[in-house]
């Protein structure tokens, strides 16, 4: 009795067990064809309707419900923001393929359509659908990113407004070169998402982050992209760029290389630079009219091979830049000695060059992914090494026109070295999906600054080594029929020596150890996508703004650096609101420390008493601060024609200011308005033309005094059967506008009046065949190069 009863329990298991497994299965398209990512996929009953189960669809489209002990019939529906909710009787676990209709808006009486989707929610931020809209048919990636909400294209320089400069992935593989997103074909691409929230797996310094999704071309044999830019700036000679990529795929192998060269000059001047400084013994204003000239040569040099398989794939690419710079800086500036009286006034001329000849760098990377099923596991070498850069400035000085005052001669220099390893695991678990991780770098970097004699400072010559670990853990999971959770925290140890003619200086060292935690949760609220997020974030000073070095910039103004400035952190909260083509969001920062240019007075380091009439330019660490800020997107589709409106209001409170002995309290808030158009034209032609708008505000301790215009515009067209030839120009700053701002301090206040000249730009590229490299490297040291490059000039 007791064996039958155990072989009915048994039975009975295997019953329950084989109808809990029962699973409806189906892929979910859009008229074209195309799979649905994201869509909303609901489990009904027939009759009353009753919600039984429910899920998203994968990236390709795909799902697979479980349904538990619930019998067939079943209702199966679809639906996606932009899309007419579908509803399919399901009597059989078959798969099914659900089609859903695009829907049609009325937008002041003017049809809109809505292509795929305008826009959708993703943890940290918004993403935009940019298959089958007009953004696909312009011609290249900045034109797209300058479509993209709150992306802002200086140039080839990608920033995300109000968080900096991003960090960019395409297909989850992090750009490691410029010339990566240059490649990308913009009818190719899917979606742009824009994370101003990001996650627990990117670096604590990591503002925003841009993700580009493409579709995969399919191709063997040789491929690729010759390509030659010509530009200029008015005042400046022609420049240009000539570029080429090659890849050879040969079964599951590629071999790929690329070559660039870069040579162009730039311009650009101060027609008004006014300081005013103050001590208890002396009071002078400084007045000086400034133009500044630049000479920058690059070439950079690729190859690489990679293997993938269906469940491995590995690689090595080795990359070899070179870069020459060569500026100067013409000035006519008035100092006006107030104190002591009696009043002296005095009047230089002066010219100063800086030269630094060719200085290269290599970067080998290394990586290996493994799929285990649906979990992957990356593991990512690098390293990155410069020679000793040398730079010599010489500047001379003119009493009158005429007449040779004096000149001095200082050279400076840099050799930076890193090597790394990143460790990535995501797979899901529990039902919702877990991301984990870790990462390892080592900085040994070399300064050294000789000053000419006659400026009584000391010589640098010092070291920095550092080491920073940082652990990560993200996990993502589904809370309710339309609700998801991410959460995640991220730890960082870094330890920071500071070595002065080599021995050690243990005031200037420094050990941190950091916990980021992050928190975003989206889904539905009354119809509309909602996320609420939070995250904390640490921004480390560039290496070279840590060197307690003095740069020579005229007879009355010098550049420091500070080892003893303090990491700056914010914690960000966000509210996100999206329907169909609308964008709201709310947002609050808590900074503290945050890193601060600002003028002040010029203390001798060896004696200890004030230079009089000198200002210092240093970067200083903020007292803490909120900041609120609101940003309103809307991005509807008009036929041919594509705008973004964006409005952004954000206002800093607590940061306050001293006009010397005036405390400034209530700063005035920042408006910025912007306008992107895009228009998709017959014969295969593209029109651009983007407009931004600040009236007013303040940026940290900085006031605009002026109104801030900027403009850009570009028409492209494709060529031969293919669309393979594409020919592009465009100009920038359009209107030929300056950029005015104020800065204050106890001691000083400066204006500033900077103007930049308009930029023609004519871009002809050819590809052929189809295949690209596939390598998924992502490097390890992105963060610690990003520290090597800013103020380094």
């Amino acid at each position: 009795m007791r064996r039958l009863f155990l072989l009915v329990s048994l039975l009975m298991m295997v019953g329950v067990l084989g109808v809990s497994a029962q699973e409806l299965r189906g892929v979910v398209y859009d008229e074209a064809g195309e799979p649905l990512p994201y869509a909303t996929i609901k489990v009904k009953s027939i009759g009353e309707g009753k919600v039984l189960t429910g899920g998203v669809t994968r990236d390709d489209g795909s799902f697979a419900l479980q349904i538990g002990n619930h019998q067939l019939p079943l209702l199966l529906e679809a639906s996606l923001i932009g899309f007419a909710p579908k509803e399919v009787k399901c009597d059989s676990f078959s798969t099914y393929q659900i089609v859903l209709e695009e829907s049609a808006l009325v937008l002041e009486e003017v049809s809109v359509t809505a292509n795929r989707i305008t826009h959708r929610m993703v943890a940290g931020g918004i993403s935009t659908s940019i298959e089958a809209s007009p953004l696909a048919h312009l011609s290249d990636i900045y034109s797209v990113l300058r479509g993209v909400p709150l992306v802002e294209i200086e140039g080839t320089e990608v920033r995300v407004a109000g968080k900096g400069t991003p960090i960019i992935y395409i297909n989850d593989r992090l750009m490691t070169d410029p010339n990566q997103l240059r490649n990308l074909k913009p009818y190719l691409i899917r979606d742009i998402e824009v994370l101003t929230n990001p996650g627990a797996r990117y670096s604590s310094s990591t503002e925003s982050v841009i993700k580009i999704y493409t579709k995969r071309e399919q191709g063997t044999g040789l491929s690729g992209e010759a390509k030659l830019d010509l530009f200029n700036q008015i005042g400046s000679p022609i420049g240009y760029q000539p570029y080429l990529r090659l890849n050879y795929r040969l079964n599951n192998w590629d071999f790929f290389t690329s070559v660039m060269y870069q040579d162009e000059q730039t311009n650009h001047s101060f027609p008004s630079l006014r300081t005013h400084g103050k001590t208890d013994q002396s009071e002078w204003i400084n007045q000086s009219t400034t133009k500044h000239k630049e000479g920058v040569q690059t070439q950079e040099y690729t190859i690489g091979i990679n293997y993938e398989d269906d469940v491995q794939s590995a690689g090595f690419r080795y990359r070899i830049a070179a870069e020459k710079e060569d500026s100067w800086m013409f000035s006519d500036l008035t100092s006006h000695h107030l104190k002591p009286t009696p009043e002296v006034v005095e009047r230089y001329f002066s010219k100063s060059q800086t030269l630094k000849p060719w200085n290269a760098s290599h970067r080998p990377n290394l990586y290996y992914l493994r799929r285990f099923g649906d979990w992957r596991a990356q593991i990512d070498l690098d390293y990155f090494q410069t020679g000793m850069s040398q730079s010599t400035e010489k500047a001379d000085e003119w009493k009158t026109e005429e007449y040779e005052l004096s000149g001095v001669e200082n050279r400076h220099g840099a050799k930076y070295q890193s090597a790394g390893a990143r460790l990535d695991v995501a797979g899901p678990l529990w039902g919702g999906r877990l991301e984990l991780g870790g990462e390892y770098s080592k900085v040994h970097n070399r300064f050294y600054n000789q000053l000419d004699a006659s400026l009584n400072l000391s010589d640098l010559d010092s070291e920095q080594r550092e080491q920073l670990l940082a652990l990560y853990l993200e996990y993502q999971h589904k809370i309710a029929s339309e609700w998801h959770l991410t959460a995640g925290v991220r730890m960082e140890h870094l330890e920071n020596k500071y070595i002065d003619k080599g021995i050690l200086d243990p005031d200037k060292s420094h050990t941190t150890t950091n916990l980021f935690p992050t928190l975003a949760v989206t889904g539905r609220l009354w119809g509309v996508r909602t996320e609420l997020s939070f995250r904390s974030r640490i921004h480390r000073p560039s290496y070279i703004q840590l060197q307690p070095q003095y740069l020579y910039v005229s007879r009355y103004e010098y550049k420091v650096g500070d080892p003893n400035l303090k990491d700056a952190i914010d914690y960000s909260t966000a509210l996100t609101f999206n329907k169909s083509w609308l964008t709201t969001i709310l947002s609050h920062t808590y900074s503290r420390d945050c890193l601060t240019p600002e003028t002040g007075l010029f203390t001798d380091p060896t004696t200890g008493v004030v230079r009089p009439y000198i200002t210092l330019f240093k970067t200083v660490n903020a007292p803490p601060h909120h900041g609120l800020s609101a940003a309103m997107v809307a991005s509807p589709t008009i036929k041919w024609w594509k705008p973004t409106f964006t409005l952004r209001l954000s206002k800093m409170i607590g940061y306050d200011l001293w006009n010397f002995e005036e405390r400034i309290t209530n700063r005035k808030a920042t408006l910025a308005l912007s306008v992107a158009n895009q228009f998709t034209l017959p014969k295969e032609i593209s029109m651009v033309f983007n407009v931004g708008y600040t009236p007013f505000g303040n940026e940290d301790n900085m006031e605009f005094t002026a109104p801030i215009l900027t403009s850009y515009a570009e028409i492209s067209k494709r060529w031969l059967k293919e669309q393979n030839l594409i020919t592009t120009l465009s100009v920038s700053n359009l209107f030929n506008t300056t950029h005015s701002v104020r800065t204050a301090t106890r001691y000083s206040v400066m204006e500033s009046t900077e103007y930049v000249p308009p930029r023609i730009a004519f871009t002809i590229s050819y590809r052929f065949n189809s295949s690209k490299d596939k390598y998924q490297g992502t490097g390890a040291l992105e963060s610690v190069i990003d520290r090597m490059k800013v103020g380094h000039d």
